[in-house]
C-alpha cells in the first residue's frame, strides 16, 4: 500500500477557503496574537506572526529579516505548491518582500529594533497579501499593530532574559562574598587558636575539607560557629 502524497494548496486555492480576508473580526486578530510564539529570537516570533497572519488576517504573509550583519532570513506562509518545479517555499514575486507588490493587494510594514540587552539590532519588512480583496487603511493599521506586537514580544523576552541573567550573577556574587568572608574569619580564628601562620590555617581548612568531603566554605562556616575545627580521627583537631 502506497501512502498518499498530501500537497499544500496553491495561493488561489487557499484564498478560496479563506473566510477572513477583507472582513477580519476582533476574534480573528486575537487568534493571530495568541499564535505568536514567545521568544527572544526575532526569527522565531516573526515566523509565527507570518504563519498565523495568513490563517486569520490575510491570504498570505511573508517576512524578510536582517539581524545585525547576518544574511537575510525569509519565510512565507502559505507554503505554495508550484507545478513548474520551482521553489515551493516562497510566495510569487508579487508577494515576496523586496519585490514590486501587486498594486492594491499588498500591505508592506517595515520594522526595526535597535541593539540592546546584549543582542544585535534587527530590521526587515512584513508583507501581507490579499487575493480578491483590496486592502484598506484599516488593514494597514492592523498589520502595523501586529508587527509592533510581535516586536514587543521580542523585546520583553530579551529583557526578561537579561534580568534573569543579572539576578543570577548577583546571587553568585553574594554567595562568593559570604563565602570569602567566612573563610577569612575562619582562617583568623585558626591562626589565633593554634598559633599558626595564615598559610597553615588555610591548609588546615583544606585538609579538613578533603578529609570530610565537605566544601571549604562549609568547613569555614563551622569554624566560625564553633570557634575551631571539628575533631576527627585523621587530624585529631
Amino acid at each position: 500500500m502506497t501512502d498518499a502524497i498530501v500537497r499544500p494548496p496553491t495561493l488561489s486555492q487557499h484564498a478560496a477557503t479563506m473566510p477572513c480576508a477583507g472582513s477580519c473580526s476582533v476574534r480573528d486578530i486575537e487568534d493571530v496574537t495568541r499564535g505568536i510564539v514567545r521568544s527572544a529570537e526575532p526569527a522565531v516570533v516573526l515566523s509565527s506572526l507570518a504563519r498565523y497572519s495568513h490563517l486569520a488576517f490575510s491570504d498570505a504573509c511573508a517576512i524578510e529579516l536582517s539581524e545585525g550583519t547576518d544574511a537575510l532570513f525569509q519565510v512565507s506562509f502559505p507554503i505554495l505548491d508550484t507545478d513548474d518545479g520551482g521553489d515551493d517555499t516562497v510566495l510569487p514575486e508579487t508577494a515576496r518582500p523586496g519585490m514590486e507588490p501587486l498594486a492594491g493587494r499588498t500591505v508592506t510594514t517595515a520594522f526595526n529594533s535597535a541593539s540592546g540587552h546584549g543582542y544585535a539590532s534587527f530590521a526587515g519588512v512584513a508583507v501581507h497579501t490579499w487575493i480578491g480583496h483590496e486592502p484598506t487603511a484599516d488593514d494597514a493599521i492592523i498589520a502595523r499593530l501586529l508587527v509592533d506586537y510581535a516586536l514587543g514580544i521580542v523585546q520583553r523576552e530579551r529583557l526578561a532574559r537579561s534580568v534573569a541573567s543579572a539576578e543570577d550573577r548577583a546571587a553568585k556574587l553574594a554567595v562568593e562574598l559570604i563565602t570569602s568572608r567566612a573563610e577569612g574569619e575562619a582562617t583568623g580564628l585558626l591562626m589565633a587558636r593554634h598559633r599558626v601562620t595564615r598559610e597553615e590555617a588555610v591548609s588546615m581548612l583544606r585538609q579538613s575539607s578533603g578529609t570530610t568531603g565537605r566544601p571549604v566554605h562549609e568547613v569555614a562556616a563551622d569554624v566560625v560557629r564553633t570557634r575551631d575545627l571539628r575533631p576527627h580521627s585523621q587530624d585529631g583537631w
